[in-house]
């Protein structure tokens, strides 16, 4: 459970960016630390329920495993496209 609630606020923040910019969310770059948690597969299997919970066209993830980072699970960049 604790994976879709991490999913949920990551998509809220990168949509909302989106939303700031005036522009649509393609793309969602991630970093997986040390505290992360879980793996690539696992996170990015959360990330596809979840859109398809909200009915959302597709949106690319790109995760990038870091054990020597400190942290958690943390959006490093975001792809937009103009509307």
């Amino acid at each position: 459970m604790h994976e879709s609630g991490l999913i949920q606020a990551l998509l809220r923040t990168a949509l909302a960016e989106a939303e700031r910019r005036g522009a649509e969310l393609v793309g969602i770059e991630v970093r997986l630390g040390v505290l992360a948690g879980g793996s690539p597969e696992h996170l990015r299997e959360h990330f596809e329920l979840e859109l398809a919970r909200l009915g959302r066209e597709p949106i690319a993830l790109n995760i990038t495993a870091d054990p020597d980072h400190p942290g958690g699970v943390e959006i490093v960049g975001v792809k937009l496209r103009d509307r």
